[in-house]
This record gives structure tokens, sequence and C-alpha cells, in this order.
């Protein structure tokens, strides 16, 4: 058995409304399952999902505020007013402050940005930098990505007679501030149809607004802050992404081409590249220093100047990940210092800490330990924490950080990610408080990853038609996510770990008559923890791999479970040792050994001698039994089976001796006719020398000298004769008596049944001997694979 890191979950469909589809649409009967799972259970609807158009964006004037903004902004432009736009310092706020500016530009405007530092400033609109504004001749500031939490300085931005429009797409507070016009599609009262945007979501509907039609010229940059900032890819949040994903790989915007180039993107650019790649790096200038630089990049038409920028932002982007690496490290070794204290909910923080990177950190926490999780850097000169949440599914973090708002003078972000400012001496209280929330609103399975699982599949559904189809639900990302399929009982064919580090696993499956290669990156130490034979079940992704002028169906591995006992052959006369170090270290295993044997490695596991074995001993373990390690053999297949009875938690069997200890033992037990036949050859000699005449025995009756010195031994239990140091003498007249009553050769007999049984067979008869025990084991229950408890998957 090896068990899955994540919870799987169905997602259940509607087969009517999924036959409908099929009908309608002409799709695969996949296709149009995962559909009905996004939720898209009308032909129109799936239609409009499948083929993405400029006529599915919805009218920019049905937001609230936006006739009121684009009336002041054009009686601005006429005028020639000094426009600022103040945006924010992420990748979003990044994007939206680059198309503003160049829409602003494309209308000749007098036009600057700010975007504050992240260190000195914090987040959001602040008061100095509106009167610097005022001072610098600025008449109407427009903000975006940030602002609707910002009542004090809307507030004083009217004291300046200095007009603010505010575009933001974060959740709105109670109280709005008094702004000359808010737009954000999550306000209260607002009637726009969509209203999970990213910032640069609205502020393209600003600009389309603002010029009376879609921007298309800047489409790229509003799909790399869509995709960055992980809203979910639906409605017209997917229709941003794919355009501007088609407008991207066109590399029109000169510096987005030169981040490509220095990022290694030269494919086809995806929503995976941007996330992974192109959105890292223009984080990065807003971390470490100043977000001027990123938005320099998607301003500038200078090729030279383009790829001088984009290099910057890589080398930033380096120093991010070793500063994101460093903090990581530290921040672990507190929670693993105080586990009970994290048990539930994670808050470190440390003075030095850069709050710029604290988010991704607070992300690989959440990765490694699955627990909501708050990382704060301190600044010990003003005594104020600046920290970044991260949550998991089932907690709400902005409405548990809305519970603590007295704690929070500054504090905003979503369901699965937020920002915050404290005092540093409230930490405490912050943690119990969230602690206690936990506890409350998550239930002890919250804490294990969940994995949706859109479908169940057989290998005979997966070819490339199938593949190039479900590409079409592209871009993933947030709310349309990779669908993940499940294949069920695929029979182990080819097992190899690849990479240079070998880091990397590669498997092939079948199911007889179909096969596919699956390849889970990063899983390179399972390949030990899967026996030949086993029947998979896989969680993963289907793509096409190209390669040579081939193309094929491939599994992109996300989780997989043995969901049986599984049997290990490790039969040889190599050492061991490293792999029974391994497996000593593990609480469930235990070790089957002979009673006279000294292994070092055996310091810290647990450990029988088979001479010693009683039912009582194995059943009093204080914790169960799930590896079971054959050092030695065992010495019946008698005492072998009632072993295998009482671990009923058996999960992994491995077989690990070698035939060297087998060297002077019989491999096979003489029969009775030749018993028969050595007998009467003694019967004629009466008396003989052991040691001088065996040979001549040997040469007489084709009999080996150690079968021979067997037998004597066998018949002197028997009392057929009698033996006194190297003479023999064949008693006259014995009693009658088989065989059996001879434990010597019983003993043989056990031990030939061992050595057949575990010893000389193959593998594949060594698997079907231990199916076939477990299955005729009324405790071990069987299912129709015969290895498979009943409801062993759960």
């Amino acid at each position: 058995m090896l068990r899955s890191k994540t919870r799987w979950k169905p997602v259940e469909a509607d087969a009517s409304r999924v036959q409908k589809l099929v009908d309608e649409l002409g799709v695969y009967p996949l296709t149009a399952r995962l559909l009905v799972n996004r939720g898209l259970t009308e032909p129109d609807q799936a239609r409009r999902f499948l083929y993405v158009s400029e006529k599915d964006f919805h009218d920019p004037f049905l937001m609230d505020g936006m006739q009121k903004a684009v009336e002041r902004i054009r009686d601005a432009l006429d005028r020639q007013e000094k426009i600022l736009i103040y945006g924010d310092y992420d990748a979003d706020g990044v994007s939206s402050t680059s198309l503003m500016m160049k829409v602003f530009q494309s209308l000749d405007a007098d036009v600057d940005y700010y975007i504050p530092n992240r260190f000195t400033e914090g987040y959001g609109l602040n008061e100095k930098a509106l009167e610097k504004a005022k001072e610098r001749g600025v008449q109407l500031v427009v903000s975006v990505d940030t602002g609707i939490s910002a009542v004090n300085e809307a507030k004083r931005a009217k004291e300046l007679n200095l007009d603010l429009i505010i575009t933001d797409h974060h959740e709105p507070p109670e109280h709005l501030p008094d702004a000359f016009a808010v737009i954000n599609p999550k306000k209260p009262g607002c009637s726009y149809p969509y209203d999970q945007l990213a910032g640069v979501g609205v502020a393209l509907k600003l600009a389309q607004a603002l010029l009376d039609r879609l921007p298309e010229e800047v489409l790229d940059i509003a799909a790399l802050g869509t995709i960055a900032d992980l809203v979910p890819l639906m409605d017209e949040n997917r229709v941003i992404a794919s355009l501007g994903l088609i407008q991207m790989n066109q590399r029109l915007n000169v510096g987005l081409s030169a981040l490509m180039d220095v990022s290694g993107v030269s494919q086809e650019v995806g929503a995976g590249h941007v996330g992974f790649s192109l959105a890292p790096r223009i984080n990065a200038s807003g971390r470490l220093d100043t977000a001027a630089t990123a938005v320099e990049l998607l301003l500038t038409t200078d090729p030279k100047k383009a790829r001088s920028i984009a290099e910057e932002l890589d080398r930033m982007n380096r120093e991010r990940q070793k500063l994101v690496e460093e903090i990581a490290q530290e921040a672990c070794a507190m929670v693993e210092s105080e586990p009970e204290k994290h048990q539930r909910f994670i808050l470190v923080a440390a003075p030095g800490w850069n709050v710029g990177v604290i988010g991704i950190v607070a992300s690989r926490l959440v990765e490694k330990y699955y627990r909501p999780t708050i990382v704060l850097g301190m600044d010990e000169e003003s005594g104020i924490a600046k920290g970044s949440a991260r949550s998991i599914a089932g907690l709400d973090i902005y409405r548990a950080l809305t519970a603590c708002s007295d704690l929070l003078p500054h504090f905003g972000g979503h369901e699965m990610a937020a920002g915050m400012s404290l005092p540093q001496e409230d930490l405490p209280e912050l943690h119990r408080r969230l602690d206690r929330i936990a506890g409350e609103w998550l239930q002890e399975e919250d804490y294990i990853p969940l994995s949706q699982v859109e479908a169940d599949l057989s290998l005979s559904e997966v070819d490339i038609p199938l593949i190039e189809e479900l590409d079409r639900l592209a871009p993933y990302g947030e709310g349309n996510r990779t669908p993940r399929f499940r294949l069920k009982k695929a029979e182990l064919s080819r097992l190899q770990r690849i990479g240079r580090e070998k880091s990397h696993m590669k498997l092939a499956v079948t199911d007889g008559n179909h096969s596919l290669e699956a390849v889970g990156f990063g899983m390179g130490e399972l390949a030990d923890e899967i026996a030949p034979l086993s029947q998979l079940e896989i969680v993963g992704e289907l793509s096409i791999n190209e390669w040579n002028n081939r193309r094929l169906p491939q599994l992109m591995i996300r989780d997989l479970s043995v969901p049986h006992l599984q049997v290990f052959d490790w039969r040889s006369n190599r050492d061991q040792s490293d792999g029974f170090r391994r497996l000593a270290k593990r609480t469930e295993s235990l070790f089957m050994i002979g009673e006279k044997k000294n292994y070092p490695w055996l310091s810290q596991g647990r450990a029988v001698a088979w001479e010693r074995l009683e039912q009582e001993m194995v059943a009093e373990f204080s914790e169960p039994v799930r590896y079971l390690i054959l050092v030695d053999l065992p010495p019946s297949m008698q005492v072998f089976q009632n072993l295998l009875r009482n671990l009923p938690d058996l999960e992994r069997l491995y077989f690990a001796f070698g035939d060297a200890e087998l060297d002077g033992t019989l491999s096979r037990t003489p029969d009775r006719e030749q018993f028969k036949q050595l007998y009467a050859y003694l019967l004629q000699k009466k008396k003989l020398r052991i040691s001088f005449d065996r040979k001549r025995l040997a040469r007489w009756t084709g009999l080996s000298p150690q079968w021979i010195s067997f037998m004597i031994q066998v018949f002197e239990e028997l009392e057929f004769v009698r033996v006194s140091g190297d003479q023999m003498e064949v008693v006259s007249r014995p009693a009658k008596r088989p065989l059996t009553e001879s434990p010597l050769f019983c003993k043989q007999q056990e031990r030939e049944q061992v050595q057949h049984a575990l010893v000389y067979s193959s593998y594949r008869d060594l698997c079907h001997m231990i199916t076939s025990l477990r299955s005729s084991d009324p405790n071990g229950g069987g299912a129709d694979d015969g290895l498979q408890r009943k409801d062993s998957g759960d």
C-alpha cells in the first residue's frame, strides 16, 4: 500500500446535463462533464466558454461610478489637467498602472504615475503622497488596484481640492471612501454582472469606457495582471486572459517580449508561463526595491532598454528567490520548535524579514504544513509588524481578520490571501484569536490538502483528439483549474527514475490492451515505494508529449496511491543495510530476524526473532505493523502464515534475505524410496564407519554424501540404527515407524517448503502466493484483486 498525499474529492456532474451538451455541441462526454463541473450547463454558456470572443465583454457603463469617472477624465483631458495614476507594487498593480499610462498617453494626456514604496510607505494611498501630488500641480488622481479602504486618504484629497477616482477590486469595507467616484464591481449596489475582476480588469473597463471601444492594444498587459493576481479565470477574466495571451504571443509589447527572452520562454506562452516565469520577475521589482522598474519595462518601446530592464528584473528575481529560501528556513525552524503552538494556525514573525517576500514565504509554509499561515516582518524602531496571510480551503482569511479588526489598524485582501500591519505586542493575542477561529471553523480533515477529481478515466478513453479538445478549456487558473483525472486499477508495467539527479519518476501503466506513460516531477523518491506488478490509482493531468516528431498522450502525475498490500523483492546476498536503516526509522516497521543474528542497523527499529515469535507479542505492539521486513527465513510456512494473519494493518511486505545462509543445507528432502534404498544397503553391511564409508555409500547408491549424513541421522532418531562416534550399527528388527516421526525429517520438510515458496520462487509466484494467503484469510479480507482489502482506498 502507498497512501496518497491528498484527499481525492470526486466532482459530481448531472448526467442529463452532460448529455445535453454532448448532443448540442458535439463534444466528447468528458469535455461536456468538465463544462458542467464549471457551472456551464447551458449550451450557449458552454459555447461562449469554448469559443472566446470580444463580444463577451460586458458593457463597462454597467459598473457603478463609471459614467461619472469617464466624464471627469474627459473633462481633465480637455483642460490638459495634470493626471496622476496611483498604483500598487504587485504584478496586478504594475499591470494596472502600465495599462492606464498607455491609454492616457495615447490620448496625449499630461499624465504620470506613482507607486508607493513597500518598505517606507506600505500598501495603498497615503496622505503625504497626495499632498506632494497637489504641490506638483496634479488635479486628478486615478487609483488602480488600490484605494477601496482609503477613507482617511479620500477625505484628505477633498481637503486638498484634489479629485480622486478610485478603481479597485478588493473587498469593500463597511464604509466606503468619499471620493469623486468609486469603481469596484464588489461595491454594494453595483449592477455589474461580474464581480471577480482583477485590479487590471477594472482598469481595462475604465479604459474601454473612456475610449468607447475595447483597447485591444493593452490586452496583453491586462492578461498579465489578471493571471498573476489569481482571480478566477471565468467569465470576463477568461476573455481577458485568452485574448491577452494571443496578443502576448505576437510579442507586440517590447518589454514583455524582452522579459520572455530572459525568462527562457521560447515556446507559445500560456497561463503557466505567466504565473511561474513572467509575474515573479515583475513582482521582484516591488518586493526588493521600487515597482517603477517593472512599469518602465512595460512602457518602453526601446528594445535595448527593454532588454536591460528585463535582465535587471531577472537578477532581482534570483535575489528574491535566495531571500525567500533563507526566511522560509528560519520560519520552518520556528514552527517545528513549537509544533503545538502552530497546530491549527501558523503565525511567525521576526525582525529583519523582508516584508516584500514574506507573502511567498507564507505560501511556502502553507504548501509544507497545510495550515492557515501569517508571516510578518517586524520593524524594531516603529514597533510595527507587517505581514501577509495565506489560507487553506475552509477558512476565509479576510473574514477571520475582520473578526480581529480591533487588533489590526490596516488589513485587506481576499478569501485566500491578505495583508496586514499591527503593533508587534499584539501578535500573541492575534495568534490566540486566529487559533481559536481555526478550531471553530475547520475540521480535522480540512488540514489534509484536497485534490478535486473531475472524472475517472479508463486507458481506452485517452487519445490525442480528446486531449486536443480538452485544451479548449485553457487558459487554466483559479476558478478554472487544470482538470485532474483518476486512473483506477492501472497495472504498473515499467518504472524508472529520471533526470540528472534522478529526482523525477517516469512510469507506464497498462490495462492489458492499452498503455499510457506518466511522469511525476519531483517524485523520484516514490519509485522506491512502488513494487512491481502493483495496481496504481493515479490522479493527474493529461497532456501531449511531443518528442522526435511523435505525439503521444501523457499523464502528469499529481498524486498516486497503491490501495493494496505491496510485495517487495529484496532477495539477494548483497548488503541491504542502507535500505534497512531507512525502514528502521519508521515506527510502523517490524523486522523478522534469526535469534542468534546481530544487526547493527537495528539499534532504533523494532525486531522479533522467529524463534521467539508469539501471537501475543505481535498484538502487544503500541504502534501498528504496516511494514514487515523478513531479514531471515521463517522456520516454517505455518509460522509465517500465522504471523501474516495477526498483522491486519500490513501495507508492505519485504522479502530481504539471500540464499547464502542455505549453504550446507539440503535444498530438497530425500523421498521414501531413497530412504528405502539406503536402508536396504545398510542392512547388508550391518556396521560401518561413517567418515570412511560415506563416499563409498554415495557411489554405490547414487545419493549425495550430504543426503546420506542426513538420512543416517533420521534413521538414528527412528531407532533404525545406533551411532556411537564414527561407528554406525543397524538395529536388528526395529519397530516400524513412519519418517514423519523424526523431528529432523519434519524440520527438513518445513525448511524445504520455506525454500521452495520464499527463496527459489519467482517474484510473480511470490505475489500469487501472498495473494492466495491474504484472500483465504477471513481476517485479511480480499477484493477482486486478492491483495486489496475492502475499503482500503478510504
